[in-house]
């Protein structure tokens, strides 16, 4: 019901500044069945909005982990299901030089394998961060590591990879438009690699293949 509530919220706001915000490819959307969403990220929070209302499904949202310090951020996080994920540039600067825990994250792949076990459906940014660079910046392997994991040790069938690109006019403008982009699910039950480097690169050729636009 919360979730209803604040997607139905996040409609008129997102309305209200952008002028328009461009569907294409809605009907690639699988409408049940585990999924992974992959989103290009650009606009902070904004793209999880716009991911968020575009989904025609509920769907469980990563974020950074750093974000959960705020006591309010975390409640929130509690509330809509957000799984945090520690980035390697924020555990860098609180160990000091010394190594990143390779395992930093193995709580919440846990979590989001048992979303996908119950057929759930989860946004990830497999850029690993907001930028203002054009196109796509190099993706980190967690996604495919995640999508890996899933299906060969967890043994969950059925999970598809859905590249969602997101292209702005101008993000900081109000009145200009929003193409909201749906690709070419990967589906894992037929992909034959166990190698997360040429998943990540497919994934890569895919959502580049919505998010940029050729000039």
């Amino acid at each position: 019901m919360i979730y209803t509530v604040l997607k139905w919220i996040t409609g008129i706001a997102l309305h209200w500044f952008y002028g328009d915000i461009r569907v294409v490819g809605k009907d690639k959307i699988p409408a049940q069945g585990p999924l992974l969403i992959a989103v290009n990220h650009q606009n902070a929070l904004v793209d999880s909005l716009i991911a968020g209302w575009v989904m025609p499904r509920r769907i469980a949202m990563t974020a950074k982990a750093t974000l959960a310090d705020n006591p309010l951020i975390a409640f929130v996080f509690r509330i809509l299901h957000v799984v945090p994920l520690r980035r390697v540039s924020d555990e860098a600067r609180k160990q000091n030089g010394l190594p990143v825990d390779r395992s930093r994250n193995h709580e919440a792949f846990s979590e989001i394998i048992s979303l996908l076990r119950q057929s759930g459906a989860v946004l990830i940014f497999p850029e690993g961060k907001s930028h203002n660079e054009f196109g796509l910046e190099p993706l980190k392997t967690g996604l495919a590591r995640l999508a890996l994991q899933a299906r060969d040790e967890s043994g969950i069938k059925g999970i598809r990879i859905l590249p969602l690109g997101l292209v702005f006019e101008d993000k900081g403008t109000p009145g200009s438009a929003v193409g909201a982009r749906i690709g070419k699910t990967i589906e894992m039950d037929s992909w034959s690699g166990v190698d997360h480097t040429a998943l990540t690169e497919e994934i890569a050729n895919r959502l580049r293949g919505v998010s940029e636009i050729a000039g």
